[in-house]
């Protein structure tokens, strides 16, 4: 991993996160909306806005992290934990793997360099990957 491309690329993330967690948890919400149920929904949050802050939030710091500590083992462990704690709640694996691919697309809509592009391409199968290795291990 280029780290230069790397740090562009994280910083990109950082600066719109909003942009790219609000639309995937509003997309989330309407294809699975049994997870309005696993929601722990406060009164000052919309489902939306609390998936987003749950979980889409979430991944994006987790690939801001892999890219700028160049440690594709946060993601391992990241999901293994959440293999442990989300499937209780009624977290799929259809579901987690539609966030990943889901983000990443709107990743894709950024004014991104090739090299980034090609690098979100990388990170969208390596995180597939480490889902699916997840729920298969389990």
């Amino acid at each position: 991993m280029d780290l230069s491309v790397a740090t562009s690329l994280a910083e990109q993330l950082g600066n719109e996160r909003q942009q790219l967690c609000s639309p995937v948890a509003a997309r989330m919400l309407r294809a699975f909306p049994e997870l309005n149920r696993s929601l722990r929904l406060e009164e000052s949050y919309s489902p939306t806005n609390r998936l987003s802050e749950m979980a889409v939030e979430r991944l994006n710091e987790l690939v801001r992290s892999v890219l700028l500590f160049e440690a594709p083992s946060l993601a391992e462990h990241e999901l293994r934990w959440a293999y442990g704690v989300l499937p209780p709640h009624g977290v799929t694996f259809e579901h987690q793997s539609t966030m990943v691919r889901w983000y990443f697309e709107e990743v894709r809509k950024l004014q991104l360099s090739s090299e980034e592009h090609t690098l979100t391409y990388e990170l969208e199968r390596f995180l597939l990957s480490c889902v699916r290795q997840v729920y298969r291990r389990n």
